[in-house]
């Protein structure tokens, strides 16, 4: 009986740690049950919370790329990106199980309807751009033409105003084109202004032509120049302001996209996510310590038992759930590269599968996240090139290097036509090859032939081509080899070639990244011949000044000569004639006398008067004594005569100058002082004339009356200081006046000093 007993007690003992474990089991496998959807769930909203926060810098990144360069790709880049973010706030709406996360949802969606509004107005200000910007170079091509071409060769050059007007006019129409591509490449306050000089220049210019029109003709050009002139001007100022409202809005899309991401997805939802993924890995471990428990404390005989079915089970679980909160954790703080590890063919081991794939698609996402951001960072660096540098060798070298590094290749080389030749510009190389010469390009080779059809030629598999196929072709190494035109309009102005050493094939990432390098190296060479252009106009504009300059020195050199033998002869031999008839008529009293007495004080005022504007004129102590000692007697036969108090101070050092240096400096002189003596009235005068290692610096400063610069009292003063000006400018200086009202005046020339010396 006591073992029948004992039997029974064991049975009932071991159906009651059965019963037990059953109960114990089963409500673990309820809780991991209810535990399994929510841990998805969240995993899925974490997924799609990164994947969007990914979407939106894409988006960003596209919008960027369309308004710096106006490819149509990246406007529907923008647009597909956009509609990705869309269904995946979509998607998290639909798996939303709360007030907040609808919340977040519904924020996530009105930040798509904002992205998509303000990139799209941004993506219309562009193309409004690109219309202004074709208008306006129109335009200005008409006005420089008809300048140039028209204007210019209808009178002879000997009429200096009206060549002086029209060059001006060629000169400020230029600056205003070069304010308008600058502030558009970057935008920068100090081109403003440099539009707003320039419009000053070309309307005082435009002004001057209108004084000299004196035929029908002309009078038409006049009109057409000033209606071209304002349509320039108003659609430069649109471009200006389209572009300063680009900045802006680009700005404010950013930072709404920042806001977005910053604090929806990766503030709130993927911290709320973590958040109840640790819930339910708590809710987890309390299920399975409860089971452990109650199965050791109801039936510790059938612990062994027990534990040998369910605890391998309870492992699967705890080390699957585990691996994928960790996972999750990973994936919320941005590492993809280590997948959750479980292996089986469980619901775990499907949901881990699942995991690992979203994580391997966000990491290849990154990926071509960061090479875009690479492509934008080397096109970034080349745009800085063409517009921080001239220097065509510099940018090409730039762009061999960028092609090298983004497409892997082992040889970039970079041609330009010269004269229907192919002349080396630039190469970069692997380090493989490096030291090794540029290859010259074959008549029968793909640069070849690129140069004579303008198009993109592309050989993948070259060891299969017949071009490289010949002994010493095979020792070159190249498995593909590109070449791409680099092109004017239709003018092939060059060739950039590319080789690879280390696989068979471009991609088309590669082929779309060589095609915009080319491109760019294309917009460096001809800035480059621009520019040499440009430089070469102003050598002629200066070389034609000079010639102005030494013309009006010799005119006023023979007009003072004829003055003094002329009209000063006449006024002395007329003051003799009245002193010989004021001894013969020494009998007149009262008015006769007082008449004759104020003849002889108008002859003596006229025959001084004509004194200094002969000397004004033919500076004889400029030409007898040299630039100091001239300036200095000149400023003290003035201060003498007008009564000022003069200082004067000198400091060249060891500075000899040229003639035509002193005769410039000399005449800025002059005319500062004409000036202070007919409008400033001064009592107190200095003139300095110092050199340092840099330049030379004159200055003339007055204390009298003053005058505000903007509003300059009369034309005479005005053409004066003009004239200055352009002396400083003649020299590769600058002059600058400095004036208020009851203050007096300041003005100063600064020359750099390799202008002034003496060679």
């Amino acid at each position: 009986m006591r073992i029948r007993k004992s039997l029974l007690l064991l049975v009932v003992f071991l159906g009651l740690a059965l019963l037990v474990n059953l109960l114990a089991l089963g409500y673990l496998a309820r809780t991991v049950a209810g535990s399994m959807p929510v841990i998805s769930e969240k995993a899925e909203q974490q997924l799609l919370s990164v994947q969007m926060q990914a979407q939106l810098c894409d988006s960003e990144a596209a919008l960027y790329r369309y308004l710096m360069e106006g490819d149509p790709d990246f406007k529907r880049q923008f647009k597909n990106n956009l509609s990705s973010f869309r269904a995946d706030v979509q998607a998290y709406r639909r798996s939303a199980s709360s007030d907040r996360e609808l919340q977040w949802a519904s924020a996530l969606a009105q930040t798509h309807g904002q992205a998509d509004d303000v990139g799209s107005r941004l993506a219309r200000l562009r193309d409004a751009q690109e219309y202004l910007v074709v208008n306006t170079a129109d335009a200005e091509i008409q006005l420089n033409n008809l300048l140039a071409h028209q204007v210019r060769a209808v009178r002879p050059e000997s009429d200096a105003v009206y060549h002086n007007a029209v060059s001006g006019m060629l000169e400020y129409l230029n600056q205003m084109s070069l304010a308008i591509v600058s502030y558009l490449a970057f935008p920068d306050a100090a081109e403003r202004v440099r539009f707003n000089e320039a419009d000053i220049g070309f309307q005082h210019h435009l002004n001057a032509f209108n004084r000299v029109v004196q035929t029908p003709q002309e009078q038409y050009w006049s009109n057409t120049i000033d209606n071209l002139f304002s349509q320039i001007k108003t659609t430069g100022m649109l471009l200006f302001n389209g572009r300063d409202r680009q900045d802006q809005r680009f700005a404010s899309f950013a930072a709404m996209l920042q806001q977005a991401g910053t604090e929806v997805l990766s503030g709130q939802i993927q911290p709320q996510a973590a958040t109840d993924l640790a819930q339910t890995q708590q809710q987890l471990r309390n299920a399975l310590n409860v089971a452990i428990g109650s199965s050791l404390f109801v039936a510790l005989v059938s612990t062994v038992i027990a534990g040998a079915v369910t605890w391998p089970l309870l492992r699967r679980l705890d080390s699957g759930i585990r691996g994928l909160v960790r996972g999750a954790d990973r994936v919320s703080h941005g590492d993809l590269s280590r997948p959750v590890a479980l292996s089986g063919n469980d619901e775990l081991s499907q949901l881990a599968g699942a995991f690992n794939g979203m994580m391997a698609d966000l990491a290849a996402r990154e990926q071509r996240l960061k090479a875009r951001l690479s492509e934008l960072e080397a096109l970034r660096q080349v745009s800085l090139q063409l517009t921080g540098t001239l220097d065509p060798e510099r940018v090409l070298n730039t762009i061999a290097s960028s092609a090298l590094r983004l497409v892997n290749a082992t040889e970039v080389r970079i041609f330009v036509v010269n004269q229907q030749q192919l002349d080396f510009a630039a190469s970069a190389c692997a380090e493989s090859i490096e030291g090794r010469p540029p290859r010259i390009p074959r008549e029968e080779g793909i640069i070849a032939v690129a140069s004579r059809t303008g198009q993109p030629q592309v050989i993948n598999h070259a060891d299969r081509h017949p071009l490289y196929t010949t002994p010493e072709t095979r020792a070159w190494g190249v498995k593909a080899s590109a070449s791409f035109p680099l092109k004017q309009g239709q003018l092939v102005i060059g060739v950039m070639g590319v080789s690879l050493g280390d696989r068979d094939e471009f991609s088309e990432d590669n082929l779309r990244i060589l095609q915009l390098l080319s491109d760019q190296a294309a917009i460096a060479l001809e800035n480059a011949r621009l520019y040499e252009g440009m430089a070469r106009r102003e050598a002629r504009v200066r070389t034609l000044a000079e010639k102005l300059a030494h013309i009006q020195e010799e005119e006023r050199r023979l007009i003072g000569l004829d003055l003094h033998d002329g009209l000063t002869q006449l006024l002395l031999s007329a003051n003799m004639h009245l002193n010989t008839f004021t001894g013969l008529a020494g009998g007149f009293e009262g008015q006769p006398a007082a008449e004759l007495n104020l003849a002889h004080a108008r002859v003596r005022e006229a025959i001084n008067e004509a004194r200094w504007v002969v000397s004004e004129l033919r500076p004889a102590a400029l030409e007898d004594f040299g630039l100091v000692s001239g300036l200095r007697q000149y400023a003290t036969e003035l201060s003498e005569l007008e009564k000022w108090q003069l200082e004067f101070a000198v400091d060249l050092g060891s500075v000899k100058l040229n003639p035509a240096v002193e005769t410039a400096i000399f005449r800025i002189a002059q005319e500062a002082l004409t000036n202070a003596r007919k409008y400033g009235r001064p009592k107190r005068v200095r003139v300095a004339l110092q050199a340092d290692d840099t330049q030379l610096t004159l200055e003339v400063q007055d204390w009298g009356r003053g005058f505000n610069v903007a509003d300059l009292p009369q034309e005479g003063q005005r053409l004066g200081l003009e004239g200055m000006r352009e002396r400083a400018l003649l020299l590769g200086g600058e002059l600058t006046v400095e004036s208020q009202p009851g203050q007096g005046t300041r003005i100063v020339a600064r020359i750099p000093r390799f202008a002034v010396e003496e060679q």
